[in-house]
């Protein structure tokens, strides 16, 4: 019911609330590589720096990669120039991921995966650099895009490298529920960056502006973070995920969190 990913990358913009992303599945899928960036510097939280180059990447992107890592589970990383790959289709990597598959969740898998093989990065924190030359390599066996006669029975060719091991250490990954990584946009982000943390503390509000990746102007933040907000505090929500209450500063540039997981520990620093 978990699935296990870096807190640096829940931290911060990597996987942002921006749909952006996503818009240019068709763009990806073509092999057009106009959007990639390189060496852009990532707003993150604290004391990290991280710089990517690849395709942006979005929430849609943090729940497909975090599916990919669970296909290793139970087993070990592959070795840095291994030629050893996990096999599965697109109807079980769909099943495996939110439990349903269309043509739609197809290419829009396929997109993701092809922008998460582009993804490289540079992480640097607790006095410690980490090289990750890929978040995974993906293959097809069958179909090429432009053909439109995707099936869920086309296989797809996983490896996740033994670089991203590092990025698992002791203290430095959050168990994300999974029907919480279906959530998408800002009420995704807010759900998996407060689940990286073991209680609530006062945030300035421009600062998760900028980690979240949000899209629009500053001004509209506000509004949009106390709709994610209200939306994460409804009964429906996992109560490992689930917003107990939330405050803000008296001025409202600071606000504090308080997940139902954490119990009300108004005690913050």
């Amino acid at each position: 019911m978990y699935r296990a990913l870096p807190s640096a990358f829940l931290r911060s913009a990597l996987f942002s609330a921006s749909r952006s992303a996503q818009a240019q599945n068709a763009k990806v899928l073509a092999g057009d590589q106009s959007p990639l960036v390189a060496g852009k510097e990532i707003a993150t939280f604290q004391n990290v720096t991280l710089i990517f180059s690849g395709y942006e990447l979005c929430q849609f992107d943090r729940q497909v990669y975090a599916t990919c890592l669970d296909y290793y589970r139970e087993r070990p990383l592959a070795p840095e120039e291994s030629t050893h790959h996990i096999p599965t289709s697109f109807y079980e990597f769909a099943k495996r991921m939110d439990g349903s598959y269309s043509l739609d969740s197809h290419n829009a898998i396929r997109a993701s995966l092809l922008r998460l093989s582009f993804a490289q990065m540079q992480l640097r924190f607790n006095q410690r650099n980490i090289e990750v030359p890929k978040l995974l390599t993906v293959s097809f066996a069958h179909g090429k895009a432009g053909e439109g006669d995707f099936k869920g029975s086309d296989i797809l060719l996983l490896q996740i490298t033994e670089s991203v091991a590092e990025l698992f250490g002791p203290g430095a990954w959050t168990a994300v529920d999974k029907e919480t990584l279906g959530y998408g946009g800002l009420v995704g982000w807010l759900a998996s960056f407060y689940a990286s943390h073991l209680g609530p503390k006062w945030l300035p509000v421009e600062g998760l502006y900028k980690l979240s990746g949000y899209e629009s102007h500053m001004r509209n933040f506000k509004a949009s973070l106390v709709r994610a907000l209200n939306k994460l505090k409804h009964e429906k929500t996992p109560s490992c995920s689930q917003v107990s209450t939330y405050h803000f500063s008296k001025d409202g540039n600071t606000l504090m969190v308080i997940r139902k997981a954490w119990g009300d520990k108004l005690n913050a620093k």
